[in-house]
């Protein structure tokens, strides 16, 4: 049994949790307080309170919280190197506590830190991509308008105006919509500079730097303000209005600033320079250019100063450096002789298997190579077939050209001959009895009719092709033939077509349409059908639409002999020249798109 503590012990130590706790809580409510102020840009007046917060005494959230405002107060005073460090800082405690959208939104930080430098690296796209994927993630609208809003200052920066501007456009429609008006503010003045500095449109730019102008006097953030009066002096100093630019810089210039003095006070009077120059006004154009030097000087010893203390500050990081080198090169000389050892072992071991896995490999590679040889000789079998059955079918229609000539020009004509005889043997006989009249009349007939087949023989010169309509009224046709009422529907859409066909090509674009309806008939269990073709003058386009079952195209095998005969057509086709595209799902039908180029040769 453990001994109770005295009572005067146990008072003690609920005092301490009790103060520990509100001391804790009084930091973290410091420290908000401090957020705050900086979102004001009260950076002079704050950032020496967070020296005095002790760091020991912070809570997890607490130092992230810390860490952040510090760089934030590095950044005011363009020490990029600390702030950077204290983001990353404070990132990475965020991102230990799981709060994901903090640390994303320091990735932004970041951007906007990297990005503000003369001849920034790429480095800053691992930040913004990462942002921009969380922002599409959580699809939170501040966070997509951020986004699109950092692509527009990138698209600025590699000098794409346009491009810039529909970013921007699109991300203040965005804030407009989450009522962000302060974001949206800043966005009206991204607007402005580039119609000032890249469209040159002047008259734009003041229009959205006059938008911004109650919003800014809503929320009520001094530095914001000055730097739409310097604006309107810039547009109006570019549209040759000096007393109006002169006008606007007095106002900046009068503002109680939150930020450096000595910089916006030099760009101030650099700027009253020009425009009093440009006036003639050489006396007031002489002071402000007195002033604007006295400030610049101010700006160079106070930079001067931050060099100084970087330099010393990596100096003396470099010395820490050193003596830990010093230290540890006394125990890496130890294990080097271990991890010798441990790497000689592993190349062995390496080697050995190596070795193993090289004849393994060589023996596999014989028996591929085997299999590849027993391979192209039934794909060149399977060709020889092919080539055959083309030969086939070549000479059969060559053999039907050469009979259809030879009704026309033989025996056609020689029925013509005798048709004319027939009629001036008729009109010579004067008197004829009516029987013998009757028996010239029926001859007659029967000479007209076999001279008429005939001619229709001689011109079906290509089965199913008929010479004297052509490809699409054969097609047509045979659409109508396959078509049966309440089953399938196939229906024709030609295009083009001003012109015959080369004979042999009409032949192989109707025996291809012919095989693709029979599959479908077959196969597709489809309603309806619809074959699209098209004449583009140097290729033509067959494409065959079904709303059958479908199938996976995927396991189709084009080199093989079976599938639906879609391997015999892919076949011909590729030996046109052309080629042969099968999409279909399960359940979704299937369309067959084939191109076939022609010669106009």
């Amino acid at each position: 049994m453990t001994k109770p503590y005295p009572k005067l012990l146990l008072t003690l130590l609920i005092s301490l949790l009790f103060i520990s706790r509100s001391y804790c809580q009084s930091n973290s409510k410091k420290l908000i307080d401090i957020k705050h102020k900086l979102e004001l840009y009260q950076y002079k007046k704050v950032c020496p309170e967070i020296e005095t917060i002790k760091e020991a005494s912070l809570s997890k959230a607490d130092k992230a919280l810390y860490y952040y405002l510090k760089a934030e107060c590095f950044l005011s005073n363009s020490r990029i190197n600390q702030a950077y460090q204290y983001y990353l800082k404070s990132k990475n405690i965020y991102i230990s506590l799981d709060s994901i959208d903090k640390a994303m939104d320091i990735n932004l930080d970041i951007y906007n830190l990297i990005t503000a430098q003369e001849n920034y690296s790429s480095i800053y796209k691992k930040y913004l991509d990462e942002y921009i994927a969380h922002a599409h993630k959580t699809n939170d609208t501040v966070r997509l308008a951020r986004s699109i809003k950092a692509l527009g200052e990138i698209a600025y920066d590699n000098g794409k105006p346009k491009e810039s501007l529909a970013y921007f456009k699109k991300a203040l429609d965005l804030f407009q919509k989450a009522n962000e008006r302060e974001k949206a503010s800043a966005v009206y003045f991204n607007i402005a500079t580039i119609y000032n500095e890249q469209l040159h449109k002047y008259d734009s730019a003041l229009y959205y730097l006059n938008k911004q102008l109650p919003e800014i006097k809503t929320y009520g953030v001094v530095d914001d303000l000055w730097y739409n009066y310097v604006d309107q002096a810039a547009s109006y100093y570019y549209l040759k209005n000096h007393r109006k630019a002169i006008e606007y810089l007095k106002l900046a210039d009068n503002l109680p600033l939150n930020t450096s003095e000595s910089k916006t006070s030099q760009y101030v009077n650099e700027f009253l320079y020009k425009n009093y120059d440009a006036l003639g006004d050489y006396t007031n154009a002489y002071k402000y250019l007195h002033l604007s030097k006295k400030y610049s000087d101010s700006i160079n010893i106070v930079e001067q100063n931050i060099a100084i203390n970087d330099i010393h500050t990596k100096y003396q990081t470099k010395e820490k450096e050193l003596e830990n080198t010093l230290l540890k090169s006394e125990v890496k000389t130890s294990k080097i002789l271990i991890y010798s050892i441990i790497i000689l072992l592993i190349a062995i071991i390496a080697i050995a298997a190596l070795i193993i896995k090289n004849s393994r490999r060589r023996e596999k590679i014989s028996k591929q190579e085997k299999l590849i040889e027993q391979q192209k000789f039934e794909k060149a079998m399977k060709e020889y077939e092919l080539n055959s059955i083309d030969m086939i079918l070549e000479g059969q229609d060559k053999e039907r050209q050469r009979i259809a000539n030879d009704l026309h020009d033989n025996l056609g004509s020689m029925l013509a001959t005798l048709k004319l005889n027939f009629e001036n043997l008729r009109l010579r006989k004067k008197e004829l009895r009516e029987e013998e009249n009757k028996l010239y009349e029926r001859t007659d007939e029967l000479i007209e009719e076999a001279y008429q087949k005939v001619r229709r023989i001689a011109h079906a010169k290509n089965a199913g092709v008929f010479a004297s309509e052509g490809l699409i009224p054969a097609i047509q046709k045979l659409a109508e033939k396959i078509s049966i009422p309440g089953k399938i529907q196939l229906q024709v859409i030609p295009f083009g077509f001003a012109d015959r066909l080369e004979n042999s090509l009409e032949i192989a674009i109707f025996r291809t349409v012919q095989e693709l309806s029979t599959n479908i008939i077959k196969h597709s269990q489809a309603t309806e059908a619809t074959i699209h073709l098209t004449d583009h003058g140097d290729s033509i386009n067959i494409m065959i639409e079904d709303n059958g079952v479908g199938f996976d195209s995927s396991k189709i095998n084009l080199d093989d002999a079976d599938g639906m005969g879609l391997a015999n057509i892919t076949k011909k086709i590729n030996q046109l020249g052309g080629s042969v595209e099968i999409d279909s799902t399960p359940g979704k039908g299937t369309t067959i798109i084939i191109d076939i180029p022609v010669d106009n040769d």
